[in-house]
């Protein structure tokens, strides 16, 4: 099995062989190495120029993982909480996902398929995500909101939607999407990096980092168990999303 990892910046861990990867928006370049007995693939989401969210070539990412043979993708986000209970420094593994993003969400320009997303991540990544970080530590499930970035929100911003969700973000939306377009299994783990505004005073980038240092292990052991324990094939929703959606 292969199996995609698209993370961001202090996961560079993996690094394995340098591959680039030939897409139809662009060539990506993939880190590939062995882990488990898995052909493992992982993702720099913002490349090496470091592009902020809104500006990542989401689809080329994708597309280039499903032209590696990749069938499931662990993505790491990071995220804000807007609730005072998810504390900085938590595990959140998101169940659902909310779209305030202003970005394209489809590789069908010319043709109406239309994806169901009533359950938006792979069921049976997800189910293994969350047992091996429940070994780890307490998690957190919900829903995560997509922002378009690269500002942060503001308090009122966040006082609105956090009646509707429990995290904000910048990465999860169009990949999620765009990964079930191609019939690729999707699920996310999230850091909570820090509180959302109007929860703490100001909002520090730097916050962000000192997490994310703080953390990383233990989200690389999560997913490294992940990519071990996943079963050898199985049945899902996303594995026929295409001829499902197709009018």
């Amino acid at each position: 099995m292969k199996i995609g990892i698209i993370g961001g910046t202090g996961y560079y861990k993996w690094k394995g062989e340098e591959m680039q990867i030939e897409t139809s928006y662009g060539n990506v370049i993939v880190f590939y190495f062995k882990l488990h007995g898995r052909d493992v693939f992982f993702l720099p989401r913002h490349g090496k120029k470091h592009k902020p969210a809104h500006a990542v070539n989401y689809h080329a990412n994708i597309e280039a993982m499903k032209n590696a043979g990749v069938e499931a993708i662990i993505s790491i986000n990071t995220v804000g909480s807007m609730k005072r209970e998810i504390e900085p420094g938590s595990i959140f593994i998101p169940d659902d996902f909310i779209d305030f993003t202003k970005r394209k969400t489809t590789f069908y320009d010319d043709v109406a398929i239309h994806i169901d997303m009533s359950i938006p991540f792979c069921p049976v990544v997800r189910k293994v995500l969350v047992e091996e970080a429940k070994k780890k530590e307490e998690i957190y499930e919900g829903i995560y909101v997509a922002t378009e970035g690269p500002r942060l929100e503001t308090k009122a911003e966040i006082k609105m939607l956090s009646n509707f969700a429990d995290v904000v973000g910048m990465t999860l939306v169009p990949e999620a999407i765009l990964a079930r377009e191609k019939e690729i299994c999707y699920a996310s783990i999230c850091l909570v990096s820090n509180y959302a505004a109007g929860l703490q005073k100001s909002l520090d980038v730097e916050e962000i980092k000192r997490m994310t240092e703080e953390k990383k292990g233990t989200i690389i052991e999560i997913i490294e168990e992940c990519i071990k324990n996943l079963p050898e094939k199985w049945d899902c929703v996303c594995k026929n999303a295409i001829e499902k959606g197709k009018l």
